[in-house]
């Protein structure tokens, strides 16, 4: 009996050693903490507050609380870096509630990991993921011919970064690369352009649209705070832009605001930009509607009035010979019964679709490829 409990032992003991020399050690890297700037999706990179700030830490005192509340969520920002590992790990804490009632964890507070094969094709990672005071998220990235590969890491679409850290195996290459200089889309926007109700944070329309057209893209999207105001289009006049797209139409109902006020906002948005922008062409996008709009004539008549004053205005100002202004309508976003979560915020049908819109939109103003 007393032999057999020393081989048991025995075997216990060399179990551990085996797997104590097999155990995979990793090197990792806290973007925080670099020196080059690589965090992609910013506009005011050295005048945050906060490392995965969107807003320029002097707004503050100048937009509402709401909207700078908003503007710590780090929707729209990406983190770009090179690899062949086999495995990368991404661990990181937020500060706000993990998740919401019609959006899941994994689209308020998960990160989403794409790779580009260098041939211009789009390759998505899976990942096992853990919620907690520190989220982990292990994605998975043998391939069968094991290379290097230019990844982009999204940033969660409802929440506050605190901190990240990227690991991969030691014997891995890891290179992040810096931030482009090419000039942004810059996107001002609502619930829906900040990513409600995306399962995950590459659903997101402008998350999309970036892969699919390869530009950067700057997400001023804020939930219910896109209001087209005065303080915030102040703040985009500061951003080197190639293209503006104004999408706050379904933060603009009645009763808060009269039709009046709506094209009054309309136009001094265009103009303010416009003035202090010149030659920076403006997309102006009309409010998508409310899928229950079948049963809720309420709903119905909300978006088709403001709907009507966009076109109004837009028509207005081109007989009044403004140029660089161009309309994408609630018709070529297209949504049905079947692509919104709660008849207001697209699900990832809904996104796939508006991100189809904008592409086409864009290509042909900016006369992309």
């Amino acid at each position: 009996m007393k032999t057999r409990w020393i081989l048991v032992v025995a075997t216990m003991l060399i179990a551990q050693l085996s797997n104590a020399q097999t155990k995979t050690e990793y090197k990792s890297w806290n973007p925080a903490k670099d020196a080059t700037r690589t965090l992609a999706g910013q506009a005011w990179p050295s005048e945050v507050q906060d490392f995965y700030d969107r807003l320029p830490a002097r707004a503050e005192p100048l937009v509402r609380k709401p909207v700078w509340n908003l503007s710590k969520n780090s929707s729209g920002l990406n983190l770009k870096f090179k690899s062949d590992a086999t495995e990368i790990v991404v661990k990181y804490a937020v500060a706000g509630s993990v998740q919401m009632s019609h959006m899941p964890a994994t689209g308020v507070s998960g990160v989403d990991l794409y790779a580009n094969d260098g041939n211009g094709k789009w390759l998505w990672a899976a990942a096992q993921f853990k919620f907690g005071d520190t989220i982990v998220y292990r994605f998975n990235t043998a391939s069968v011919e094991q290379k290097e590969l230019s990844y982009t890491l999204f940033l969660p679409l409802y929440n506050a970064v605190k901190w990240m850290e990227i690991s991969v195996p030691s014997q891995s290459s890891f290179t992040p690369v810096p931030v482009s200089t090419e000039k942004p889309i810059v996107i001002y926007g609502t619930s829906i352009a900040q990513g409600a109700c995306a399962s995950r944070p590459g659903m997101s329309w402008t998350n999309i649209l970036s892969r699919r057209i390869n530009q950067p893209i700057i997400n001023l999207a804020f939930s219910g705070n896109g209001r087209l105001e005065k303080e915030l289009v102040d703040l985009l006049t500061e951003i080197d832009a190639k293209l503006y797209v104004l999408d706050c139409l379904p933060n603009l109902t009645a009763p808060a605001f009269t039709e009046a006020e709506v094209q009054k906002r309309l136009e001094q948005s265009i103009t303010e930009l416009q003035m202090k922008k010149p030659g920076v062409p403006i997309l102006l996008t009309e409010h998508d509607g409310y899928t229950d709009e079948g049963v809720n004539k309420v709903r119905k008549e909300t978006y088709e009035s403001l709907n009507k004053v966009l076109r109004q205005t837009f028509s207005q100002l081109k007989a009044k010979g403004v140029k660089g202004i161009y309309l994408l309508s609630k018709a070529e976003i297209n949504q049905d019964i079947d692509t919104m979560v709660d008849g207001t915020h697209p699900n990832d049908a809904g996104m796939l679709r508006y991100a189809a819109a904008y592409q086409h939109a864009i290509k042909n103003i900016l006369k992309l490829k």
